[in-house]
Formats: C-alpha cells, sequence, structure tokens
C-alpha cells in the first residue's frame, strides 16, 4: 500500500513510523525545512519539502498513485484544502484528516472526507479509559448517522465469560467486529471463546448502546 502524509505533525511522525515498520510504501511532504531535516535524519528519503495544498508538489509526491491520502498538518484549513486536491485532481480513492477544531468535523465529513480524526475526541477518550469503572469507550462515529463504534472491555466476573461468541444474543442491530486478547487482535468467529480482559470492539447503535453494554459486561 503506498501512503502519502501531509504534514510532519506528531501524528504525521508516528504514523509513517508505523506504516514503515509494517511495510508499506510512504511519502510525507512537510512545507518546515526543519521538521523536513529532523524526519531525514531519522527515516531518510520518505521526507520530501513541499506544500502540501500546492498541486505540483503533491504530484512531486506521487499522489496521483496514492492509495491512501492523509493530511496531519498542524491546520484544519491545509488538512481540508489539501484532502480535496486529493481527492478531486488525484482521485486517490481513501482521503482521511486530522481536525483540531471540533466545530469543523462537519464540514470535512459533507465535503467527502472518507475518515475525520478529531483530536478533542481522541483526547476525551483517553481520559475516559483512565476512569475506573467506565469499560466502555467510544472510538468513533462512522459516517452512517445511526451507528456508532464502540470498545468494551470484559470484566472477570462478567457472565460471558467462557461462553462462545456464537452464544451470545446482541441486540438486533449491533456485531462484533473485532476481539483483541491479551496476546493478538483476531476477528471474530461462532467457536471464539470470551475470556476475561478481552477488548470488544462492536458496531452498536445509540439506541442499543446501553443493551449492548449490559450483555458484555453483565452490569
Amino acid at each position: 500500500m503506498y501512503v502519502v502524509i501531509v504534514g510532519c505533525s506528531p501524528v504525521g511522525y508516528h504514523l509513517t513510523k508505523v506504516l514503515l515498520t509494517a511495510g508499506h510504501e510512504v511519502t510525507v511532504l512537510e512545507k518546515d525545512p526543519i521538521r523536513c531535516q529532523l524526519l531525514w535524519d531519522e527515516l531518510g528519503s520518505v521526507v520530501i519539502q513541499g506544500d502540501g495544498t500546492d498541486e505540483r508538489d503533491l504530484k512531486s509526491a506521487g499522489t496521483a498513485r496514492a492509495d491512501v491520502f492523509v493530511a496531519a498538518a498542524d491546520l484544519d484549513e491545509t488538512n481540508l484544502v489539501a484532502c480535496q486536491i486529493a481527492k478531486h485532481v488525484f482521485q486517490v480513492p481513501h482521503t482521511m484528516s486530522t481536525i483540531k477544531d471540533t466545530k469543523n468535523e462537519p464540514l470535512f465529513e459533507i465535503l467527502g472526507i472518507d475518515v475525520v480524526v478529531n483530536a478533542t475526541h481522541l483526547m476525551v477518550t483517553a481520559l475516559e479509559e483512565g476512569v475506573p469503572g467506565r469499560p466502555l469507550l467510544r472510538l468513533m462515529n462512522p459516517r452512517v448517522p445511526e451507528l456508532e463504534l464502540v470498545s468494551v472491555s470484559l470484566p472477570a466476573d462478567s457472565a460471558i465469560i467462557g461462553k462462545r461468541l456464537d452464544e451470545l444474543v446482541l441486540p438486533p442491530h449491533s456485531f462484533i467486529s473485532l476481539v483483541i486478547k491479551k496476546d493478538r487482535a483476531s476477528l471474530p468467529s461462532n467457536e471464539m471463546i470470551l475470556e476475561s480482559d478481552d477488548e470488544v470492539v462492536a458496531v452498536t447503535s445509540p439506541g442499543e448502546e446501553h443493551n449492548l453494554y449490559e450483555i458484555l459486561t453483565g452490569a
């Protein structure tokens, strides 16, 4: 997979390292020469100095052949323009962007950015994760308004510990999409046994969220 990342912000930097470690091809386009040099010194030629809102610089970064385009610059305005050029000029199939101002999220979604990562929401999630007794975390809101992606940590006293997934009776519009165990993340299967401290990632609706939480935790 080829990924173009605009902006060597902390998010862009860490995402680049993760993608390279996973064996993907990555190019980072960064306007600031100091940031470019720092990333070059550590990771080499994956970084190109240039403006993520300049069509010529995006072409030089190989945006036309990118599978995924990620805008992770410091300014929401820069990220929005960069994604629009990637999507409409270079026909990149998947665009992603970080945002800092929560008021901008609806605009990004209306203009067709495929994935919008709200830094404020991530901070709230991190705070929720550190609060005892709150094992349900809202990971993100998919583009379908009636759906939510949530994560539930299974407590040791849950009634479903030791049961197979196909024994669970979930709400009608909810389903499990991933189960994270101590040593691995696995796609759900009917034969999978649920264990204490498993993290269950599920798609649900706001109206079924509480019911799903009760089923998984026994609360």
